[in-house]
């Protein structure tokens, strides 16, 4: 009887061992999930963390021994003193490469003529061997007609242009044997953000995008944008990724929301100094700011109650040369 007793309970006790080690199984499988999926989400934030502490590094890193001297900050007046005073002594030669006339109603002949929508001037100058081969061009942001593009082709430099809304037959399209268009969009880091319909917006950083097409330690002859917004983006990637690549000018469109006046004037102040940081940068790494005109026929204007009853244009094409 105690032997049956005993007998009974070890039985018992076997189920209840195998039922514990199946519920050990299952929490740890659980729990090994949970770890895997908590370390993907830390690593994702990671990355979208990294890329801002990048920026800084590489800032504070080129401005501890700027090439040129030092900007510094003293509110918002002097983001647009900076932006409309360049240093237009600096190149004797320039270039003018796409763009086409606008006429716009109501304005004069000579308004008009100076209205001119995508173009792009480079600096001739004899040390941007300009003239000479190989010649390497990024365009982010294409116009419809691709006259940039086809411009630098014919100059026989290669181009490779990236716009995820007008290059839509695939990641990768080969237009003649130096130029090349990639669905791609400027980011902080690389990433694919799912669009509606089924879309994917492929967004890469600009040392994904170097490594990708094997142009690391290459030098860039001309960067362009032409990007609405993400702009900001691609000038501090030009900052992160100095170590990589070797940009010798840049001709980008910079745009500022005219609703800025909104904000309190801490927050304009902060708004402000966060956008100076990339002119620093570009300084410190010593691109010399070699030309600037105010797109006109962009609507509204840009006002800033600190600075008093003066207004600004919403965007401006803008131009950096490196002193070399």
């Amino acid at each position: 009887m105690i032997w049956s007793t005993y007998s009974h309970n070890r039985s018992s006790g076997k189920q209840y061992w195998t039922r514990y080690k199946r519920t050990y199984v299952v929490v740890m499988i659980a729990a090994t999930t949970a770890s895997a999926l908590l370390y993907l989400l830390l690593r994702r934030v990671q990355n979208e963390v990294h890329p801002v502490s990048k920026f800084e590094d590489k800032l504070r890193e080129a401005c501890a021994n700027p090439l040129l001297p030092m900007l510094e900050y003293r509110g918002v007046q002097s983001f647009f003193e900076y932006l409309t005073k360049p240093d237009d002594s600096h190149c004797y030669s320039w270039v003018e490469f796409g763009g086409e006339k606008i006429p716009i109603p109501s304005q004069s002949e000579k308004e008009c003529t100076d209205e001119v929508r995508k173009t792009k001037y480079i600096c001739f100058n004899e040390e941007y061997n300009m003239t000479h081969d190989p010649c390497l061009v990024y365009s982010f942001g294409k116009d419809v007609d691709n006259q940039f593009e086809r411009d630098m082709e014919l100059f026989s430099c290669e181009v490779h242009a990236f716009d995820h809304e007008k290059v839509t037959e695939a990641e990768h399209v080969q237009r003649s044997e130096f130029w090349r268009e990639h669905a791609w969009n400027i980011a902080a880091f690389p990433y694919d953000l799912p669009e509606e319909g089924g879309k994917v917006q492929r967004r890469r950083s600009l040392d994904y995008i170097v490594g990708a097409l094997s142009h690391g330690g290459r030098q860039i002859n001309f960067l362009k944008s032409d990007l609405e917004g993400r702009e900001w983006i691609l000038l501090r990637q030009v900052i992160s990724s100095l170590h990589l690549l070797d940009v010798r000018q840049i001709g980008v469109r910079l745009h500022i929301p005219v609703d800025v006046n909104k904000k309190t004037g801490e927050a304009r102040h902060q708004y402000f100094a966060k956008l100076f940081q990339v002119f620093q940068g570009l300084q410190c790494a010593g691109y010399k700011y070699v030309m600037g005109r105010a797109i006109r026929y962009y609507k509204g204007v840009v006002r800033i109650p600190e600075i008093g009853n003066i207004t600004y244009f919403p965007a401006y094409e803008v131009n950096w040369a490196k002193v070399v």
